[in-house]
């Protein structure tokens, strides 16, 4: 116990107090803080002239570089938003129209009929021009307005039926997806980076040492158990204090910006973190990486040269993108047998069950039986890191293959 707390606490020290974990950590509780923040700073940027929309006048209708050839009588009323009072833009008949864009006057020219019909004049049309449509959007508009009149009612009732909705309520008694995904999948993809960020932190350790035969050293004088526990463990802990500050700054900076978040972040969060959803979370996300930890550990053990390293942990990242690939599909179809299946294998678990738990509501047996499988592979793959640990001590030199390593340091060599 006495070698595991020396081991512990060096690699922790180290870990902990290293110039680029510290900019590192640093650097993400600002970003986090300043992403908190951002409410408040759009806040101050539309403080400025409130009342300036309010005041203004209702935004024109009239369609640049056009001309027009109008009906009279009562339809004329209806189409002063498109002219206005600029009667410049009135033509007497098609021919004036006509002459009008031949002399490039205007850019498009309009007849528009007593039914509110029209006819799009062009002398050349560009690929994107939309000016016809839009005109056709704006007479769509008009239309209704005048048969609403002919019935005998306001353009007051025009809007108001316009504007008539029908309420309703939506009650979800177990998970509401589409408040919970994006937060649990941003969640999801903090523990992708901490697995990868510290597994490779942890097999380059193991790995210098064995490079630079310190390996052989640490062997003579402390167990392979404490090791690698005390180096995993320091890991673990290292993870938990620079990234449980950065989630303090987040919480700090949404604390005190919290008035100003819209209703719809306000619902996401209290929807997506449920005391279920948290502790499906903690639980699948620690003992996930752990394990990840044990499995980098024994990996980093099996290498001479630090050059090596790569290929030899090659085989866990893609096991470990293969988890992620998982919890994508899991998202939208967090039902599915696959889904299922691979909430439950431990490797896949740590990504899959917590999204799974975010989006649906997950049986407890499934739960109990994702748990303890995860319990029973971290304590596996603990022990065989130790005995790959212990082989790696004592081979240098050619590569071997993997399967050939496990069964060697099962069998105590």
């Amino acid at each position: 116990m006495r070698d595991f707390i020396t081991v512990f606490n060096y690699e922790l020290k180290t870990q902990l107090f290293k110039k680029a974990a510290i900019f590192t950590t640093i650097i993400m509780m600002i970003v986090v803080l300043a992403v908190t923040f951002l409410p408040r700073i759009i806040a101050l940027f539309d403080s400025g002239n409130p009342e300036k929309s309010m005041e203004g006048e209702m935004p024109s209708q009239a369609i640049k570089g056009a001309g027009y050839v109008l009906p009279s009588g009562p339809e004329a009323a209806l189409l002063t938003p498109i002219l206005g009072e600029d009667e410049s833009l009135r033509y007497a008949d098609k021919a004036a129209l006509e002459q009008a864009l031949r002399d490039k006057a205007i850019e498009v020219g309009f007849i528009i009929q007593p039914d509110l019909s029209y006819e799009a004049l062009y002398l050349d049309r560009a690929l994107e021009d939309k000016r016809d449509s839009q005109l056709g959007n704006i007479l769509t508009q008009l239309k209704k307005q005048q048969l609403i009149t002919q019935k005998g009612l306001t353009p007051q009732d025009f809007v108001a039926i316009e504007e008539a909705q029908s309420q309703g309520t939506t009650t979800v008694l177990g998970r509401n997806s589409t408040n919970n995904y994006a937060l649990s999948f941003a969640l999801m993809v903090v523990i992708y980076m901490v697995v990868l960020l510290y597994g490779n932190g942890v097999s380059s350790i193991i790995a210098r040492e064995k490079d630079s035969r310190t390996m052989e050293i640490l062997i003579t004088s402390t167990r392979p158990s404490s090791l690698i526990l005390g180096k995993v463990a320091a890991a673990g802990v290292s993870a938990l204090l620079q990234f449980g500050m950065v989630v303090v700054a987040g919480i700090v900076g949404y604390q005190l910006n919290k008035s100003l978040y819209p209703e719809m972040v306000t619902t996401m969060l209290s929807g997506t973190l449920t005391s279920s959803y948290v502790w499906s979370y903690l639980f699948f996300s620690f003992f996930g990486f752990i394990l990840y930890l044990f499995l980098f550990a024994a990996l980093g053990s099996t290498v001479s040269k630090m050059e090596d390293l790569a290929s030899a942990t090659g085989i866990v990242q893609f096991l470990f993108i293969i988890g992620y690939i998982l919890a994508t599909f899991a998202a939208n179809m967090p039902a599915s047998t696959l889904s299922v299946v691979a909430s439950i294998i431990p490797f896949t678990s740590i990504m899959v069950m917590p999204l799974r738990s975010a989006v649906m509501t997950v049986p407890w047996s499934e739960l109990i039986l994702s748990g303890a499988l995860m319990l029973l592979f971290v304590a596996f793959f603990a022990f065989l890191s130790i005995k790959i640990y212990r082989w790696g001590s004592l081979n240098y030199g050619n590569k071997t293959r993997l399967s050939r390593i496990v069964k060697e340091a099962l069998r105590g060599h």
